[in-house]
């Protein structure tokens, strides 16, 4: 790797902490090593001053600090870090361990920042650079990729992808010491003639960095640009991408460059394109890295079902990779596939995954139980998502409910007499051969999304119904109190964009408040098309109370149902008349704990239903042919 053109800077400027996150992030960083400084709060006071100094004993390359350390002395001690990051192998393992072990996320979030590690927030259509996280105690989707990141930024990890490189040595590049690294790293130094030491493995390591990166360096930029060259699909995480990423930040950091690619394995994703590629376009030149193969095809079912961004965490993980907002909120939707969940939780042999078919919402619907909840949900499958569930149509770990198989039958043969004798592996294999020809222009309306109170509550709705909401408080009138009511409007119109963008699956660019610092106190998490942003409470209160004057919440006419989780889970119970009829308006706001809103609700979406409703009448349609061919289309009960 050629030098540093700053010999100084050890990490992007972008990602060296100031002020009091960088106070904070000492901190965080002192608590993973083992050591107490008191609270992550970036007051640098006198239990913080001892727990540096006792680090100090272990690791002689920190530098010293004062009692009151400006910004000068607070970077020197970033730029310690991370040049033991990259050379003391002792402390890459102790480091890494405390990162992998930490539960507290402010601390976990400091100790990130200290090490210099980053995630880089819009992927999508457009290109990114590596950005620092905040150390907000809130663990978001930048938080899980700077965790995931945090390895690949050690010298150990960087040695590990040259190896791979070089000799295909099949190592993970986690940067740790473990027995197949010390092997690959012997049979290197037998090939270059380099002394080793089976006593000094701190030795050994020094001297074969050295040779990657003076001797081996034309060598591995050539083995980088032939792996991403000879890429078939840029959208699949691939092992030797994967390498190919962290050998390039290697580059960049031995030439001071202000730049880092996201070590994803993947060249691109769903959305993005090759043209805009931080891999290809903005690293791989930068670093010296040569490539010129075209840009592979992929066809839409294969784009479709490329992976999707880590998902946030929760309580369970939706199946066949399908994103958590295509979880169906829609109350009459539920009521209408309640029978056939139903069924499924009654019986412990039943299939654990059913596709049915919606005439609510005039598409296919996922019925999945989850065994831990002991409970249904329900996912909406659109044209474009329906890729995400082919393993599942093949392997038939999906079986058919009589409605997907009806719809299916018919759109193949019409209203033909053969359709009665259509079994359910022929239409598995017409709907995996040409799934979109069934899910061509399915609604999109169906997708949720959710927001974390300032309680600790999580609220999940219609993501149409937040769209709709923020349509109503859109006009520079609605924000004639705030200082600068233009600028609130341009705000709320970009938040309602995005919604109207996740909607229709395309790329989601989320504004950042224009105000000043949010938090957990004084804002709430709104997640839109699986990013997270603050909205300030006052704003959340305008949107909360545009939602209570819908139609689809104030009537029961197509509702949605508000399923809240409560930071100190109670049992859930659901507003209604004593008559059963909608009242016309929700009872209380959407802040209350432990409660369900909206008059005609399905509690919980996903006991998916269990609905407080008598049996449901049942209408038996026979199809010519016999019992194969029927249906059960059911008639709801309003809830009592």
């Amino acid at each position: 790797m050629t030098g540093p053109t700053d010999p100084s800077k050890t990490r992007p400027t972008q990602l060296m902490p100031a002020g009091t996150e960088a106070e904070k992030a000492l901190q965080g960083f002192l608590h993973i090593m083992g050591f107490n400084p008191g609270n992550v709060d970036g007051d640098f006071g006198g239990t913080s001053k001892t727990a540096y100094d006792q680090a100090r004993t272990q690791y002689a390359f920190l530098p010293e600090l004062s009692a009151n350390p400006d910004q000068a002395a607070m970077t020197e001690v970033f730029r310690a870090i991370d040049r033991a990051l990259q050379a003391d192998t002792g402390f890459q393992q102790r480091y890494l361990q405390g990162v992998r072990s930490e539960t507290n996320v402010t601390e976990l979030q400091g100790a990130l920042v200290a090490g210099g590690s980053w995630a880089n927030r819009h992927l999508g259509d457009r290109i990114s650079n590596a950005e620092a996280i905040r150390i907000d105690g809130d663990r978001g989707t930048l938080t899980t990729r700077a965790t995931r990141n945090a390895a690949t930024l050690t010298g150990i990890a960087t040695m590990q992808s040259s190896l791979n490189l070089l000799s295909d040595a099949g190592l993970t590049p986690n940067g740790t010491l473990d027995t197949a690294t010390l092997g690959a790293m012997q049979n290197y130094a037998q090939r270059k003639n380099i002394a080793w030491d089976a006593n000094n493995i701190q030795e050994n390591f020094r001297l074969i960095m050295e040779s990657l990166q003076t001797t081996d360096n034309a060598a591995l930029r050539t083995r980088v640009a032939e792996v991403l060259n000879a890429d078939t699909d840029y959208r699949a995480p691939d092992a030797r991408t994967l390498d190919a990423q962290i050998v390039m930040n290697g580059f960049a950091r031995q030439q001071g460059l202000d730049i880092r690619t996201a070590p994803d394995g993947r060249q691109t994703d769903t959305r993005i394109t090759p043209e805009n590629s931080h891999t290809r376009t903005m690293i791989a030149p930068q670093t010296g890295v040569e490539l010129s193969a075209p840009a592979p095809t992929t066809s839409p079912v294969e784009a479709v079902a490329a992976a999707e961004p880590e998902p946030e965490p929760s309580a369970f993980e939706p199946p066949f990779g399908l994103n958590a907002t295509y979880r169906v909120t829609r109350a009459d939707v539920l009521r209408e596939v309640q029978s056939i969940a139903d069924r499924q939780n009654a019986n412990p042999d039943s299939a654990e995954h059913i596709l049915a078919y919606s005439e609510e919402s005039r598409g296919f619907l996922l019925i999945s139980r989850n065994e831990t909840e002991g409970r249904s949900m329900v996912y909406q499958i659109s044209d474009r998502n329906v890729g995400q569930i082919m393993s599942g149509i093949n392997d038939g770990s999906i079986a058919m409910d009589l409605s997907a198989r009806k719809y299916i039958a018919v759109t193949v043969h019409g209203n033909q007499e053969e359709t009665a004798a259509y079994g359910a592996e022929e239409l598995r294999t017409a709907f995996a051969e040409n799934a979109t020809r069934f899910t061509s222009g399915t609604r999109e309306g169906l997708l949720t999304t959710s927001a974390r109170l300032t309680n600790g509550d999580t609220l999940t709705f219609g993501l149409d119904d937040l769209h709709d909401a923020l349509g109503k408080i859109d006009s520079k009138r609605d924000w004639s109190g705030e200082a600068d009511p233009v600028v609130m409007r341009d705000y709320i119109r970009e938040l309602r964009d995005a919604a109207k963008d996740a909607r229709e699956e395309r790329y989601v660019n989320i504004p950042e408040y224009p105000g000043g610092e949010l938090t957990a106190e004084n804002s709430v998490e709104l997640n839109i098309g699986g990013q997270t942003t603050r909205v300030p409470a006052e704003v959340w209160t305008r949107i909360a109370g545009s939602l209570e004057t819908q139609r689809g919440f104030s009537t029961g006419r197509n509702a949605s149902s508000l399923e809240t989780v409560s930071v100190a889970p109670a049992p859930v119970s659901a507003t209604t008349n004593p008559d059963g009829a909608g009242s016309g308006e929700l009872r209380t706001s959407f802040t209350r704990q432990n409660t369900v809103f909206a008059d005609d609700i399905v509690a919980e979406n996903a006991a998916d239903i269990d609905i407080a409703a008598d049996e449901p009448a049942v209408e038996e349609l026979e199809l010519a042919g016999g019992p194969e061919a029927t249906v059960r289309r059911t008639t709801a009960v309003a809830p009592t």
